[in-house]
């Protein structure tokens, strides 16, 4: 095949549906497209999330929680389906520390120590209701309902153990998942911080501002005056082609019905670890050499970052 032959083969092969996995049939309204979906498809990979980590409980569930059950609800349907991919997150495990095991998360029970009662399937979703029902009855603004709601996750985040409420919803994902799967092969790819890409299709793409680039963003914009961390943690950075690629090496093993284990991670901690101080050093080094751009098509100067470990004190003011 000749190049241009290679660029339209994806147009060939791919078709695009509209549809929203927060919704029954992933929002597939079109009866006879869905009954040609559900005879043909053979695999689904689910990567749909709302990766904000404040966002309100209620579309927090909505897409990352019950949208899993809902894609996997949909799998079963599939008269060809042979496998379920689902990708979450590495820090579906919440604060727990050293090594975290490839094994899949218990139903209900809380990464917290103690607490173990998750009621993820009626009473989650049932209190988030509760709680927006109220804020509508005491005609809060718009404004009010969506702090509430956020509160609201980020609370019951805390409650169980988990440090936002992306983690804590994607953790309910994995739970009902592995719960309600029954005979369906399912896979659980979870990966760390995923960062721009190494090769494909280009070094360092990225889509979006995410995670630890929005430090590096703020570093290049002028913005970023301090940093409070601890030197001497790690950040566990994967690439995005990495992932992709990782993610089609086990689809494939698990299609050629080889060995394949139901949960793995994707991270770099262990054989190429990097701290913050090095991300500052090479942030600073490439703007240095090749600055930000404002809207004026000028270059912004990046100021002097003061960091503080753990164990220092900020001045005040």
């Amino acid at each position: 095949m000749n190049g241009e032959q290679v660029s339209s083969l994806p147009f060939q092969r791919v078709v695009a549906v509209a549809g929203n996995v927060s919704s029954e049939d992933l929002g597939i309204v079109d009866l006879h497209l869905k009954e040609e979906i559900l005879k043909e498809t053979d695999l689904v990979l689910n990567f749909a999330a709302i990766t904000k980590f404040d966002e309100r409980y209620d579309v927090a569930l909505g897409t990352n929680t019950f949208g899993a059950l809902h894609v996997l609800n949909f799998s079963k349907k599939c008269a060809k389906i042979k496998l379920l991919i689902q990708v979450p997150t590495a820090y579906v495990y919440g604060e727990e520390r050293g090594i975290l095991m490839e094994k899949p998360l218990i139903l209900g029970k809380a990464a917290r120590s103690g607490r173990t009662n998750m009621d993820i399937l009626s009473g989650e979703i049932e209190l988030a209701q509760k709680r927006l029902h109220q804020l509508h009855s005491q005609n809060r603004t718009d404004e009010e309902i969506d702090t509430g709601m956020k509160n609201l996750g980020l609370e019951r985040a805390g409650y169980y153990g988990w440090p936002n409420t992306y983690t804590f919803t994607k953790a309910m994902a994995e739970m009902v998942m592995v719960e309600s799967k029954g005979d369906l092969p399912l896979v659980i790819i979870r990966p760390t911080m995923v960062t721009s890409t190494l090769k494909d299709p280009f070094p360092g793409w990225l889509e979006g501002v995410r995670t630890l680039d929005g430090f590096i963003v703020s570093y290049a914009r002028g913005r970023l005056k301090c940093i409070v961390h601890r030197p001497d943690v790690i950040l566990d950075l994967i690439p995005a082609d990495i992932v992709v690629d990782a993610t089609i090496g086990i689809t494939a093993m698990a299609l050629a019905k080889q060995h394949v284990d139901l949960v793995y991670h994707l991270g770099s901690s262990s054989k190429n670890p990097i701290r913050l101080p090095e991300i500052h050093r090479l942030s600073k080094a490439f703007f240095a050499k090749d600055p930000w751009k404002n809207r004026q098509g000028k270059p912004v100067k990046a100021g002097k970052v003061t960091t503080f470990s753990s164990q220092d004190r900020q001045p005040a003011g």
